[in-house]
């Protein structure tokens, strides 16, 4: 009764007022002064321990039949017999050995019923596929059992004889059960699965080098350097604006290809030649590099991310992290698709738990190829283990055990190292093939809408001049 854990009471009619959840590991002292007040409130069953204070003259009565809380309550910890000479006998009764012991009253010395458990068995809920995937709680169980000289085995059904499993989602545990929980290695979140991000094509290197203000600022310059040079050159200022830009872009590529002259037009041209070698030098530099490696698209990475590009199928869990979602008649294009997945610790056992559920090696593969785990996390919690009413007694040591795996870090580095999945993909790095046909094709359907554009521009002109000249020599019969 000196572990501060629990909570001590001392009363002899505790149906009056107390409550079951009152008595969740409770320690009670409880004096009974006949045989009919071990009819007492059923709700000891949840206590931890409970010492039965009572005279020897009332023992024969509680060995009848009809006294059925008698046995029960036996097994919750101690009783104390006295009589009128001051003499006092303590019994305790040990349910893992089925033996009753007798302490000695003058040197008290609590004994230790959970250091040998005595071939208890010790039974885990685990499915199939986690038995398979997620070895870890095996282990744990068996280790356990091994020090305790008990028997460990795990099933798929829940039934009464369940002692210990894992809780994958703790946030939706009432805070009744939150009492039984024991923190483990490893956690537990939920995670977006989003779709891998595409690779660029290899004409985006000529555009990727700079962002967007580096470009926009470099066409205002343009911009502004044509209208003045429009307004007051005195060889370029003769063509057409849409010719001196280009003009102007041409001398940023490769030097001007055309005359130009005068005062204004030397400096100002001058100027933007020497803004160029360091602009078009760093630009080229760039592509160089940038063609050496793979580059692909934003990654769907953040809560940000998450909330403006994914659109989730029309859950209860996808509404309360307060997502976009789609109903099933209005599909949104396959980019934008994102699912919600429970997950063990990381993506890789994640995956290898789909592989076994699927057990379709190409659907796992397009899963790996296609699909990732964004970084952002929701409701992560480290793994507990929830012990069951039947085995509270164990909680000491179990949690023991516990503590000594994470401190040891056996499931860290061994452990977490050993599950890492077979199907590890990893995105193209560097570029290591020729340029095809199908790399370039921006560039032909650019250089076909070009050629197009102009082809019709020829023709229409074509026409409007054979129009301007019918039209003039009409005009000079009349």
């Amino acid at each position: 009764m000196s572990d501060l854990t629990y909570t001590k009471t001392l009363i002899d009619h505790p149906g009056l007022f107390l409550m079951d959840d009152e008595y969740l590991y409770s320690c009670n002292f409880i004096p009974v002064g006949s045989a009919q007040h071990w009819n007492i409130y059923n709700g000891l069953r949840f206590s931890t321990s409970c010492i039965f204070f009572y005279p020897v003259w009332i023992s024969e009565g509680l060995q009848h039949p009809n006294v059925t809380y008698h046995p029960r309550y036996q097994r919750k910890g101690y009783e104390v017999m006295y009589d009128h000479n001051n003499t006092m006998e303590i019994k305790h009764w040990n349910f893992l050995s089925n033996q009753t012991t007798t302490l000695d009253a003058e040197n008290i010395a609590v004994p230790d019923d959970m250091r040998d458990l005595f071939g208890y068995e010790l039974v885990m809920l685990s499915w199939d596929i986690d038995i398979e995937v997620l070895t870890f709680d095996g282990y744990f169980l068996e280790l356990i059992a091994s020090r305790r000289n008990a028997t460990a085995s795990q099933q798929n059904k829940f039934t009464d004889r369940i002692s210990i499993f894992v809780v994958r989602n703790a946030k939706d545990m009432e805070g009744y059960a939150r009492r039984f929980i024991i923190p483990g290695p490893g956690i537990t979140y939920m995670a977006i699965v989003t779709q891998r991000a595409k690779a660029k094509s290899i004409i985006s290197v000529l555009v990727d080098p700079f962002d967007l203000y580096i470009w926009s600022i470099y066409v205002v310059l343009v911009l502004t350097i044509a209208t003045s040079v429009a307004l007051f050159g005195e060889l370029l200022g003769r063509q057409h604006f849409v010719e001196i830009v280009l003009e102007l872009i041409m001398i940023s590529l490769a030097g001007p290809s055309r005359a130009y002259g005068g005062s204004f037009e030397n400096r100002i041209i001058t100027m933007f030649c020497l803004m160029g070698i360091v602009l078009v030098s760093s630009y080229q530099s760039l592509v160089i590099s940038f063609m050496s490696f793979a580059r692909y698209h934003p990654e769907i990475n953040t809560l940000a991310d998450v909330e403006q590009r994914c659109i989730l199928s029309d859950t209860e869990a996808a509404h309360e992290l307060n997502l976009k979602t789609y109903r099933l008649n209005q599909f949104p294009p396959v980019e934008q698709i994102c699912y919600i997945d429970y997950v063990r610790d990381n993506e890789q056992l994640s995956i290898a738990i789909y592989e076994k559920f699927i057990n379709d090696a190409e659907r796992v593969r397009a899963r790996i190829e296609n699909m990732r785990h964004a970084r952002v996390r929701f409701y992560e919690y480290p793994i507990f283990y929830l012990l069951t009413f039947n085995c509270r007694e164990f909680r000491t040591f179990v949690k023991f055990y516990a503590q000594a795996i994470i401190e040891s870090g056996i499931y860290e580095f061994y452990y977490r190292n050993r599950s890492q999945s077979k199907w590890h993909y990893a995105q193209e790095t560097f570029v290591n093939r020729t340029v095809r046909l199908t790399d370039l094709s921006l560039l032909w359907y650019a250089y076909a809408l070009g050629s197009t554009i102009s082809l019709l521009c020829f023709m229409a002109e074509k026409m409007f001049l054979q129009l301007s000249r019918r039209f003039y020599l009409r005009e000079i019969e009349r």
